[in-house]
């Protein structure tokens, strides 16, 4: 179905009971699921009325369709360097591009970003575990506790450190604020929110090695860039002037979304 802009949306939890005495037995129908990293905090656990009986958790998660202008933006130069504007009034906290090719990875910490900066593209001379405890860190600088923080890179360890180029940035406190009012009765005395933003980079590197698995047909690395993959064959089209290069992208774009329909139809 296609997406419909809607003018806004919510979301409620009616009854939420927490128990710190609470003895809980959580849910765990698959133990590769990465959102369970979220309980293994200090959190009291909570206890949700449904329609179905009361629910047991450790966080509450909810998920949806967004249609905001992000507070960021970025493009790489003609020195292939990494451009990032901020679009909004309230200081970017702290920007990271990183880059990971194969078991090669690399990043570029670029701090608060007021109003634009520029990141060098990153040696592949890094690692995953030093980039999370930087990445630990930062979210421990903008309020969350060490284990939260520890707990919030390990829920989203394989979608921000997977092949390609991205930028991970801090989301202002403001701006989430303003995107996603919050309210909560009775109040608390203190609310802490920090949210990482994500942008993939088709860098010429990301071109290369998706131009090269379509040549060999190697369907291992093209599965790498997950759903970014569309994307990245779009991005590339928009750019192609050679007619056989463009007929091929159009081809692996159209058996990029019949895999995409056949696996959903597989899951309902």
């Amino acid at each position: 179905m296609r997406y419909q802009p809607q003018a806004g949306g919510s979301i409620a939890w009616e009854t939420v009971t927490t128990s710190p005495s609470l003895r809980a037995t959580f849910p765990r129908e698959n133990s590769d699921n990465h959102y369970y990293a979220a309980r293994a905090t200090s959190a009291t656990p909570l206890r949700v009325k449904t329609p179905r009986g009361d629910q047991q958790e450790k966080f509450l998660f909810y998920r949806g369709v967004g249609a905001f202008a992000p507070p960021a933006s970025a493009r790489l130069n003609a020195e292939g360097q990494l451009l990032v504007e901020n679009h909004g009034t309230e200081e970017i906290p702290n920007v990271i591009l990183f880059e990971r090719r194969g078991e090669n990875v690399g990043y570029r910490i670029g701090g608060a970003v007021q109003d634009k900066s520029i990141l060098e593209v990153p040696e592949l001379t890094g690692s995953v575990d030093s980039l999370g405890r930087e990445l630990e860190g930062m979210l421990v600088n903008q309020g969350l506790y060490q284990d939260e923080a520890h707990a919030m890179v390990e829920t989203w360890r394989n979608s921000w450190f997977e092949e390609g180029s991205r930028l991970l940035y801090l989301v202002p406190a403001e701006f989430v604020n303003r995107v996603l009012p919050l309210s909560i009765a009775p109040a608390p005395i203190q609310t802490v929110r920090v949210f990482v933003g994500r942008m993939e980079i088709v860098t010429p590197e990301t071109v290369k090695a998706v131009e090269q698995a379509l040549a060999t047909r190697d369907r291992a690395t093209l599965q790498l860039y997950g759903r970014f993959l569309e994307s990245i064959l779009q991005t590339m089209m928009t750019k192609e002037k050679n007619p056989e290069k463009l007929r091929q992208l159009q081809e692996a774009l159209s058996i990029y979304y019949s895999s995409e329909v056949a696996r959903n139809l597989g899951n309902n």
